[in-house]
């Protein structure tokens, strides 16, 4: 099964990542591509667990995107989670359908002022025009694959409301 995490900048895709789908101890595996592989059985593209803001497919090159595909093509039999924004375009979302694999798409999503505190608070200096963008990317990707793929949203806006509750 293929896990695809999509979402503009400072949605919360990898704390989603990390929260539903990775235990530790995550092991770093240097193949074609590096990924992660945890304790519970997940593989992870890119690197987790090495203590910076920017984890997963973040710690890859946008140009990867062959290796990437070759990659999945040798693990199309495991649980693999992808997630990020070398992912989110359509030609390794058709490849993943060409695999004949079972897929779940997640589209985090939250309001712009939250994606930049959170990425402000994290020392980022992405623009709001950014940020814009990748959500409008995010959400042609779902429209397009989500029903193919088994969509669902995650709003993390109201974790966040949900959190800031508790902490009066």
């Amino acid at each position: 099964m293929f896990y695809i995490i999509i979402g503009q900048s400072g949605s919360g895709k990898t704390t989603f990542a990390k929260t539903n789908f990775l235990s530790e101890p995550i092991e770093i595996i240097e193949d074609i591509i590096p990924y992660s592989k945890c304790s519970n059985g997940i593989i992870a593209l890119g690197r987790y667990g090495i203590g910076k803001r920017t984890e997963g497919t973040d710690t890859l090159s946008y140009s990867a995107k062959n290796n990437i595909k070759k990659l999945l093509r040798k693990l199309k039999h495991e649980n693999v989670l992808l997630e990020g924004d070398r992912i989110n375009n359509k030609e390794i979302f058709d490849f993943i359908a060409s695999l004949g694999v079972g897929v779940k798409l997640y589209l985090v999503t939250c309001s712009l002022n939250t994606s930049m505190r959170r990425l402000r608070a994290a020392g980022s200096t992405i623009t709001p025009s950014f940020v814009k963008m990748t959500k409008t990317k995010s959400k042609r990707m779902f429209l397009e694959y989500g029903q193919r793929f088994n969509g669902e949203i995650i709003n993390t806006e109201e974790q966040d409301n949900a959190n800031s509750h508790n902490e009066t």
